[in-house]
């Protein structure tokens, strides 16, 4: 999965999806921070059995449409099933986004995030200004864009990063963020093109705006 320029951001618990739910507790996990990635690869929630869901996630054909087997295998993995091109994150309001992001898995389970089980949950994010100061030598970096500080962003958990190490808590599904180590699925599901063309040839941090 790959790993670009993080922006600081607390998470919540989230909200139960079973039919009857229990409390829910409504304080904030803070000092978490996110990432991005976009691999077409079809989201391992999509799979049956993931998460308290009476549906899994959708995954999409190569040509757009929603596959009604759950069994498919992934483009990334020598199938035909990726994730669905409207899984971009979309603009609700001036302050508030939505948008489906892959949970990054926390042994520790200090941010509730430990596996299958969080398939299918929803969390708010808040963009704050926060600098990130990892204890490996690069220094400070990180907080959101100065457009982003104390906006908001609401994400459903539709795969799993358990491939993904770190700190963080969500890697968000944004086109052109970095293909990561699955570089090839894209190019499958949008044939006439070459791996480079998704993330401007960087797997680790995408394009640099939106012209890439």
């Amino acid at each position: 999965a790959p790993t670009p320029s993080p922006t600081s951001v607390p998470s919540p618990t989230p909200a139960p999806m079973s039919s009857a739910p229990s409390p829910v507790d409504s304080s904030w996990v803070k000092g978490t921070y996110t990432t991005g990635y976009w691999d077409c690869c079809k989201p391992s929630c999509s799979w049956p059995g993931k998460g308290a869901v009476d549906k899994s996630v959708q995954s999409c054909d190569l040509n757009g449409n929603i596959l009604t087997d759950g069994n498919v295998a992934s483009v990334c993995d020598g199938g035909t099933a990726s994730s669905c091109a409207n899984n971009k994150p979309f603009v609700v309001s001036s302050t508030l986004s939505m948008g489906f992001a892959a949970a990054a898995t926390d042994k520790n389970g200090k941010a509730g995030l430990t596996g299958d089980g969080n398939c299918g949950q929803c969390y708010e994010l808040r963009f704050t200004s926060q600098i990130h100061e990892p204890n490996n030598g690069w220094g400070g970096w990180g907080g959101s864009h100065p457009n982003l500080v104390n906006k908001s962003m609401i994400i459903q958990v539709t795969n799993i990063g358990y491939d993904v190490t770190g700190d963080h808590s969500f890697d968000l599904q944004i086109p052109g963020a970095g293909q990561g180590i699955f570089d090839q699925g894209c190019k499958k599901q949008f044939s006439g093109h070459k791996s480079g063309d998704f993330d401007c040839d960087n797997n680790y941090g995408g394009g640099g705006g939106a012209r890439g």
